[in-house]
């Protein structure tokens, strides 16, 4: 379950979107999440945003629920015209998904030892919500593959005699996406980035703390863990302190065929002294199932993730009835 490098779309997780984040119906799906990144703008707009994530053992998988502007999206007109970028740790870029002037299409581009530009069959249609999938592999070559609602739409690869790394920074950089000099509307949500592990159809439901459950051995407020503020903060002074918690929010599409896993996801960061490490832990039936700790810096906060691939009550698959409805947060 290590496959795991982003998930979300809240202000604590991308640098850039403080403010954007809307309730709009339709720039999101209600029954995965509570809102989404809001843009509007002139066809001159141009606000990127971004995230970083851990080096990926195998190839980087990005995926994306996209609202393209609400008119004028099949009108490319700006050569600076820009969707989504992919930088190595040294800022290098691998590949990018670009609008083209000449075709008003979002072609894939690797940018290896040469820039190579894949053909495209994708031209954006307005205001229309899709699912978007990009693969990016990088080793002895550099290869891109962009799919809209899991059909392949470009692709493009390029050597990589040079040696580049693997892509740990995505950019959005969200330049110039319609073509007329009007106000337009589209949006972003829904965004997820694994490690080895397609995107094509996998979906996340996020749910957040709600009211103190079992345990609250930890200083501050359930409602600093709610709050989407990552200024307010729940602090644990000893190792082996348990904070626990109900969830709210979306509880997933009516029909679902599989739940792959449940992640529970923290955003966190070491004192000068304490503990170090944190941990994840679901409480199903009474009893507590802790995910292994993971060590974070106290230079500033990062996001923890704690996995759990099946039930561990019984290493059965995950169903929607045996979900747990009583998580929280360990120190160690």
């Amino acid at each position: 379950m290590s496959y795991i490098l982003h998930l979300g779309h809240q202000p604590t997780d991308i640098a850039g979107i403080s403010g954007l984040l809307n309730t709009t119906a339709g720039g999101f799906d209600p029954t995965l999440d509570v809102n989404a990144i809001r843009h509007v703008g002139f066809n001159s707009y141009s606000a990127p945003f971004s995230f970083s994530v851990p080096e990926p053992v195998g190839d980087l998988w990005l995926g994306f629920r996209y609202v393209p502007p609400n008119a004028d999206a099949n009108s490319i007109n700006r050569a600076e015209a820009s969707f989504l970028e992919f930088y190595s740790a040294t800022n290098v870029l691998l590949a990018q998904i670009k609008p083209i002037t000449t075709t008003n299409r979002y072609h894939a581009i690797a940018a290896g030892d040469t820039s190579v530009q894949g053909s495209s069959s994708y031209t954006a249609p307005n205001g229309q919500p899709q699912w978007i999938d990009v693969r990016v592999a990088v080793g002895a070559q550099i290869t891109i593959e962009f799919y809209v609602e899991g059909v392949l739409q470009s692709t493009a690869t390029a050597t990589n005699a040079n040696g580049k790394g693997k892509p740990r920074h995505v950019v959005f950089a969200n330049t110039a996406l319609h073509g007329i000099s009007a106000n337009r509307t589209w949006y972003y949500a829904h965004i997820a980035a694994l490690d080895g592990v397609s995107t094509i159809g996998r979906r996340f439901v996020r749910r957040s703390p709600n009211a103190i459950a079992s345990f609250n051995q930890m200083v501050g407020s359930i409602d600093a863990l709610r709050d989407g503020d990552i200024a307010t903060r729940v602090a644990s002074t000893a190792a082996g302190q348990r904070m626990s918690f109900s969830l709210t929010g979306p509880t997933g599409p009516a029909s679902v065929s599989a739940i792959a896993g449940v992640h529970l996801k923290q955003i966190a960061q070491a004192g000068t002294d304490g503990p170090d490490a944190t941990a994840g832990f679901l409480r199903m039936g009474g009893v507590n199932h802790d995910a292994a700790p993971v060590t974070v810096p106290s230079l500033a906060p990062v996001p923890a993730y704690s996995s759990w691939a099946v039930n561990p009550v019984d290493a059965s698959p995950w169903s929607d009835l045996t979900l747990p409805n009583e998580v929280g947060i360990l120190s160690a």
